[in-house]
């Protein structure tokens, strides 16, 4: 059988942490006619915490995999 030499994981590969740390999921309930309203408040908060390229890889290369 031949081994195959693509695929499989390799060190930093993937995409970069956005926030410079891992992020989860929340769901909550809100009503229909402020759905749009509170994305937008939920986004400008978090523009906060972005970090950029250069910013991530000074912090020792935290990628998102």
């Amino acid at each position: 059988m031949k081994k195959e030499n693509r695929g499989g994981k390799r060190k930093n590969a993937g995409p970069k942490f956005i926030y410079g740390e891992e992020t989860c999921n929340i769901t909550l309930r809100v009503p229909v006619s402020k759905k749009e309203e509170i994305k937008k408040h939920i986004y400008a908060y978090l523009n906060q915490f972005k970090v950029s390229r250069g910013d991530v890889m000074e912090k020792g290369g935290h990628y998102g995999c």
